[in-house]
């Protein structure tokens, strides 16, 4: 019986080799590597040339001239925005998301990324603003009502964040956006 376990354990390590060996010989020979999965892109804007990521302070905001992307279309802008938001860069991300707006008012996503950049330093103020701004452009925009209430939320003003949850609740109780709605209000006292 010994010998029997010694003989499978010696097969399971020479099967175990083989198959670390296989894998290192096809990813040598540029076949294509399956273990990765490929995410597709979700917009149809080719992405951003590298070059406007640039290293600086993350509480000082360059300019759209000296980045070098005062000509690209708000669709562009908005990713390259995205992309400082998403480096923690929101002061940034907020030059960014202005100019999409200038360039286009009724971009909702951008309405509500740039109420979630002012968050993010400290301007409640500016950010409800936005929000509200944005809630009239699209009034049917779940997403932007459940960021309106999550920052009345963290502001404190309790009236003010039930509104906007239930709305955003409303709208469509079934989605993910209703669903954490409606956790966040039983969150307001």
């Amino acid at each position: 019986m010994e010998s029997y376990k010694k003989w499978i354990i010696i097969l399971i390590a020479v099967v175990a080799g083989g198959l670390v060996v296989v894998n290192y010989v096809t990813r040598q020979s540029g076949a294509p590597d399956y273990s990765v999965q490929q995410v597709p892109d979700r917009t149809a804007v080719p992405p951003v040339t590298s070059g406007p990521m640039v290293e600086q302070d993350l509480n000082k905001a360059v300019s759209l001239e000296e980045l070098g992307v005062e000509n690209k279309s708000p669709q562009e802008l908005a990713i390259l925005g995205d992309k400082y938001f998403e480096s923690s860069m929101f002061n940034q991300a907020i030059v960014i998301y202005k100019k999409v707006l200038e360039l286009d008012p009724r971009d909702i996503d951008t309405y509500n990324d740039l109420g979630l950049a002012y968050n993010y330093v400290n301007r409640p103020d500016l950010a409800i603003d936005i929000l509200q701004r944005g809630t009239k452009e699209v009034p049917s925009y779940q997403r932007i009502w459940l960021s309106l209430g999550f920052i009345h939320m963290s502001a404190g003003n309790n009236a003010e964040a039930k509104i906007a949850l239930k709305k955003a609740a409303e709208l469509n109780p079934q989605t993910d956006i209703g669903q954490e709605a409606m956790r966040m209000l039983s969150l307001v006292k």
